[in-house]
């Protein structure tokens, strides 16, 4: 009497199991969206260009970067460049020191040419700048070349 018990038992939890797995947890109907993704949505292309405008807009009004470096970076040719000079002027704005930075630029084509900027680095980067370091760098070439770095926090 047992074993037709037990049997039984078995029976009901693996129907039970046999459901959560393959029956759908809701129920799909045609009455409108699932109250639960109402409120959500992709983000789309044209959203994160827009994002990326106002962040770009704000660095330029806090005065961390000039709207030519932020073309630069934007619409330059990304290298690498070797710190072969540096000082700091004194100048600063919030947590960023300005420097003076002498690089030798590498074409990523071949090449090199020398290029001095000043530009304005995370207080936590400053290490990052020093004489033998490589940083990246986005340029374009003219008549005279123009150079912007880019130094990540951290």
């Amino acid at each position: 009497m047992f074993t037709p018990l037990l049997l039984s038992f078995f029976c009901f939890v693996a129907a039970g199991i046999a459901a959560k797995l393959f029956m759908p947890s809701r129920t799909i109907t045609e009455d409108g969206p699932d109250p639960d993704e109402t409120g959500e949505r992709l983000v789309t292309a044209a959203d994160m260009l827009a994002v990326r405008a106002a962040f770009d807009q704000m660095l330029v009004r806090k005065g961390l970067v000039t709207g030519n470096q932020l073309d630069l970076i934007r619409h330059g040719t990304k290298s690498s460049a070797v710190v072969t000079g540096m000082r700091t002027t004194g100048a600063a704005r919030e947590d960023y020191r300005e420097v003076e930075l002498d690089v030798i630029v590498r074409k990523p084509g071949g090449g090199q040419f020398p290029a001095h900027e000043i530009a304005l680095i995370p207080a936590s980067s400053l290490a990052k700048v020093s004489p033998g370091s490589i940083i990246d760098t986005y340029y374009r070439l003219g008549r005279k070349p123009e150079v912007a770095v880019c130094v990540p926090p951290g």
